[in-house]
């Protein structure tokens, strides 16, 4: 007896019409619940849901994906060990043991040939499913360690305190913090963020060590909903520093930690569309600012650390519109500088006599950055970056401004080594359509060609497009797509499919200008932009749409969704992952973390301009009912406080109950797949091995639909 077809769950449906959008009944406006305890018909629901996605992939494919996993066991060494750094007396560095999810930090005394000192092991805590090391933080005179972790996926971290000499926990724990952790200079405190009730870090606290943290003393509290919290201390270890940022204006505070007593002061207020950030160096502080948005991909400024008003600050780099500096790392007598040219991320090194000068390198696509200021020594000539591409494995590396010469210290090994000879990657350029194009703020340069980065094994790649691809986007919050190693991408370039990457509009590759023209009004660009690509590597003869596969994650889940209701047949497959696909219920509503801090990234739907513009591409609200959409896989975490999962449950049940599959009498229907970690936020599991094997499960779905996707195209042929 043949086994029956496996049926997708059918949500029930309750009329619900919002006071905001009469246009728009919400039917499953149910599925939302913001309790920590979900109601149990809504657990049921994803229950059915997650039963589904096991019968139609998670077990049908259970052989390949283990084969996946394996696949990508043997390509990461499972036990290894990072490049140590000195500080004062201690070596520090992190190990990974095979079969343990998670790395060991340690250190040795004086010299590496010394006994060594695991100091955390997370690995030990057996009575977690879940966990996020948020941070860990030695004290100054590296007797006391304070670290952050999140046992749920929630995002809520918990301080906790171990003394290094004894091996015991301390007592006094702080809860509700966004897992930041900054020390004082006299061993004896800490600074931290707590959250507020929609998740929002707003309070800066100091905890004095063997107090109670309801005794903490509130330092500052953040009360605009719109801007964001954060701290960190400059690379020289003198300044706390507190920034308040949303989408378009900063504000820096700054606290001595050498005179504490002198209280947290204002850098300088804030003014909208502002941006700056600050570093320090000597009598000085740098800034890197656009000047109020003049001076869109930012200069670097400095001032005295006596005054810091704005009228004070004088040019360090003068503003150049085709060279956005990204950040800067000073040091007691240089500064580094990390700008993008061109789409690539690069180092400048600037003197002290005020000479600069690029590190070269040979690779025309790649991405070099300064490591942690964990890792570096403000006095020294040395300091420490990072450089990979997507075909060359991560470097850990030595820049001595001396000799100006570099010294490997580490490259992550891939087992059996990595040749690149067999592979091609290329960058070529999307003509960006003309009735998309648009003008930068203040007449900064913007290009009109899309990057489209595309790798591939040269002796498996067909004529007359043939070939099986994936596309993969982003394009939101200026993130830039950087050429980074990914050994797992292999399993795909290996079975003869073509891997491209999008730098669209809305991402930040091609500098602000690049990120200023596909947000607000603009946003349909970064949508416009990425079926350009798709059609680009068609009309190059690489593939067909029949034969393509398209992913996106998080932003790039909005991605995907505005995209598949534009240009359902755009692919034979898609994989959205924790998708921001239910855009006005989301944005209308501000008890939601992100919501009102998100307005300057999307627009207030509060403002009617925005609220239309913003539901003409809203995935939720734009599903084409009775068209054919490609095969899909969702994935959600039901503790993401980021996309909350009832985002991907809701447009999934909407999907279900539009008849988006074809219909009863075709042969190929599609199948949409949801699958909802039940214990898990935003970024999946968090153990290594845990992580890959989600990612095997992902893989599989891809090659399993492009393998389908070849074997239907030869049919109709």
């Amino acid at each position: 007896m043949a086994t029956p077809t496996p049926r997708p769950p059918i949500a029930k449906q309750e009329p619900l019409v919002h006071a905001y959008g009469p246009s728009t009944p919400d039917l499953f406006h149910w599925l939302k619940d913001q309790n920590k305890t979900k109601a149990q018909p809504i657990i049921d629901y994803l229950n059915e849901e997650n039963q589904y996605a096991k019968d139609v992939h998670l077990t049908p494919n259970a052989a390949l994906t283990e084969t996946l996993y394996a696949e990508f066991l043997s390509k990461i060494q499972e036990t290894d060990q990072e490049a140590p750094y000195k500080k004062d007396a201690y070596w520090y560095y992190t190990r990974t043991v095979e079969g343990e999810q998670y790395p060991i930090y340690c250190r040795k005394r004086d010299s590496l040939d010394a006994p060594e000192d695991a100091y955390l092991n997370i690995n030990l805590l057996k009575e977690n499913e879940y966990m996020d090391l948020g941070s860990t933080a030695v004290s100054p005179s590296h007797n006391i360690l304070a670290y952050s972790l999140d046992t749920a996926g929630d995002e809520f971290y918990t301080v906790h305190f171990k003394n290094l000499e004894t091996g015991e926990m301390l007592p006094g724990s702080i809860e509700n913090t966004d897992g930041t952790i900054v020390w004082n200079k006299t061993n004896d405190s800490v600074y931290y963020l707590t959250l507020d009730e929609v998740h929002r870090p707003y309070k800066l606290f100091r905890h004095d060590l063997g107090t109670d943290s309801k005794d903490d003393v509130l330092l500052y509290h953040n009360t605009d909903d719109q801007f964001w919290t954060s701290i960190g201390k400059t690379n020289s270890g003198r300044y706390l520093i507190l920034s308040l940022g949303s989408s378009q204006t900063s504000e820096i505070h700054f606290l001595d930690l050498e005179n504490p007593a002198s209280g947290l002061k204002c850098f300088t207020p804030r003014e909208f569309r502002h941006e700056y950030e600050v570093e320090h160096q000597g009598d000085h502080f740098l800034i890197i600012t656009n000047g109020g948005g003049k001076f869109l991909n930012k200069k670097l400024q400095r001032t005295s650390i006596h005054n810091t008003a704005r009228d004070a600050w004088e040019d360090v780099i003068p503003y150049d519109p085709y060279r956005e500096i990204s950040d800067v790392t000073p040091f007691e007598q240089y500064i580094v500088v990390e700008e993008r040219t061109d789409g690539i991320l690069r180092l400048r090194i600037l003197e002290a006599s005020g000479e600069s000068y690029l590190i070269p390198f040979t690779e025309e696509i790649f991405e070099a950055t300064t490591l942690s200021t964990r890792v570096q020594s403000y006095t020294s000539d040395i300091f420490r970056y990072s450089y990979n591409s997507q075909l060359t494995p991560t470097k850990t590396l030595e820049y001595n401004t001396k000799t100006k010469s570099s010294t490997l210290l580490k490259q992550r090994p891939v087992p059996g080594g990595f040749v690149p000879t067999p592979y091609t990657l290329k960058r070529i350029k999307v003509p960006i359509p003309t009735e998309t194009r648009v003008s930068a703020p203040f007449d900064t340069p913007v290009a009109d060609y899309i990057p489209l980065t595309i790798l591939y094994k040269t002796s498996t790649l067909k004529p007359n497009g043939n070939n099986k691809s994936y596309l993969y986007g982003y394009g939101s919050y200026g993130v830039s797509l950087e050429p980074k190693f990914d050994s797992s991408i292999f399993s795909y370039v290996d079975r003869g499919i073509v891997v491209a990457w999008a730098h669209i509009r809305g991402g930040g590759e091609l500098g602000r200008g690049w990120y200023e023209t596909g947000k607000f009004l603009h946003k349909k660009n970064t949508f416009t932009d990425f079926i350009a690509c798709a059609e680009k590597l068609v009309s190059d003869g690489i593939t067909k749409h029949e034969l393509m596969a398209i992913e996106g994650r998080s932003a790039g889940g909005l991605l995907m969704g505005a995209v598949l209701n534009m240009k359902p047949d755009i692919a034979y497959c898609a994989m959205l992952g924790v998708p921001f696909v239910d855009v006005i219920n989301t944005m209308m509503d501000p008890s939601i973390p992100l919501t009102v801090n998100e307005y300057e990234e999307w627009g207030n739907p509060n403002d009617k301009e925005f609220f239309d513009y913003m539901q003409s591409y809203s995935p939720y609200d734009t599903i084409k009912a009775g068209t054919k959409y490609p095969n899909m896989f969702v994935k959600a975490g039901i503790n993401d406080p980021r996309v909350q999962y009832w985002e991907p449950a809701k447009w999934v049940a909407k999907m279900r109950a539009s008849n988006t599959n074809g219909g009863e009498d075709d042969p190929h229907k599609s199948v949409l797949v949801f699958d909802c970690k039940m214990g898990s936020g935003h970024f999946g599991a968090s153990g290594r091995y845990g992580y890959l094997k989600e990612k095997a499960a992902e893989f599989a779905f891809v090659l399993t639909q492009l393998e389908e996707a070849e074997r239907v195209l030869a049919t109709k042929a």
